[in-house]
C-alpha cells in the first residue's frame, strides 16, 4: 500500500525525507509513506495561511493519485 502525506507548508527536500523516515517507522510491513509539501507558506499561524496552502495541497493530492497512491492524509489534521 502506498500512502501520501501532504505537509502543509513550504518544506525542503531534506525535511520531507525526515518526515517520511519518521512516518514509515510506524507503518505496517508493506506500506510505503511518501511526503508531499504543499508550499504556500513557511508555517500555519492563521486562517490566511490555510488559504495559501490550499491550492498546493490540492495539486499534490492530484499528483499522488496519478502516481498510484492508495490513500492520502494532510499532516496536522
Amino acid at each position: 500500500m502506498k500512502l501520501a502525506v501532504i505537509l502543509p507548508g513550504d518544506y525542503d527536500e531534506e525535511l520531507c525525507e525526515q518526515k517520511e523516515k519518521y512516518l514509515n517507522h510506524f507503518a505496517s510491513v508493506g506500506t510505503q509513506i511518501k511526503a508531499f509539501p504543499s508550499g504556500g507558506t513557511k508555517s500555519i499561524g492563521s486562517l490566511i495561511d490555510f488559504v495559501l496552502i490550499a491550492p498546493g495541497a490540492v495539486e499534490q493530492a492530484i499528483k499522488a493519485e496519478k502516481a498510484g497512491f492508495d490513500g492520502l492524509a494532510l499532516q496536522g489534521t
